[in-house]
């Protein structure tokens, strides 16, 4: 499968949960997912995750576009991500909106994806070790690229209420069924799922 194809299988899974985002489209085309592996990279146009080691993968082109179009992301966005995995993501939502804060606990990654940015020349993301608990921020858009457990899902609830802005989106899946999608609308969190369900590396906590 080479790029086109991938783009083209991605808009006809969009197309099914109503219009498509044809920027999202375009990000796609721009910000090649081949740049973001460095092993398996005749695999890079297939749609399915890929591993790129210390357990971690680079996810479904069609899953991150779907997580992407759900967040609604505006050029002036602040977004913060948890789990910068291969900065593939953090660089697609980078050529979407204004400032990505990207958090990585894993060191090696960090400094792989530092390397990216550099390489690549991205200047509105800014990697960070650390635990997304001890953030201090407030963000419109927040988006988690590991999957929590059922019991979990309090702790990501709370994180929302105190650092999404208003008019914010989270997303955020579970290690496996829908994603959970919270926006906080006049200082209350509002709760929806995704009617699709995934499967996704484990969040630590």
């Amino acid at each position: 499968m080479n790029k086109l194809d991938m783009i083209r299988e991605v808009k006809k899974d969009l197309s099914q949960y109503g219009e498509v985002d044809e920027k999202i489209l375009e990000a796609l085309r721009k910000v090649d997912r081949m740049n973001f592996m460095e092993t398996n990279k005749q695999l890079a146009y297939e749609n399915e995750a890929i591993p790129i080691g210390y357990g971690q993968t680079i996810s479904q082109p069609s899953t991150v576009a779907r997580m992407i179009s759900l967040l609604e992301l505006k050029k002036t966005d602040s977004v913060l991500e948890i789990g910068t995995g291969s900065l593939w993501n953090a660089a697609l939502m980078a050529y979407l909106s204004k400032k990505i804060t990207t958090l990585e606990i894993v060191e090696q990654l960090i400094d792989k994806a530092q390397e990216k940015i550099n390489k690549l020349k991205i200047k509105n993301i800014e990697i960070k070790k650390q635990n997304f608990l001890e953030i201090k921020e407030k963000f419109n858009k927040i988006i988690f690229t590991a999957g929590i457990l059922k019991g979990d899902e309090h702790i990501i609830e709370n994180f929302a209420k105190k650092h999404l802005k208003n008019n914010g989106i989270l997303l955020c899946p579970y290690k496996s069924g829908p994603l959970i999608i919270l926006k906080k609308i006049k200082g209350k969190i509002q709760k929806s799922y995704s009617q699709e369900e995934y499967v996704f590396v484990p969040l630590i906590l």
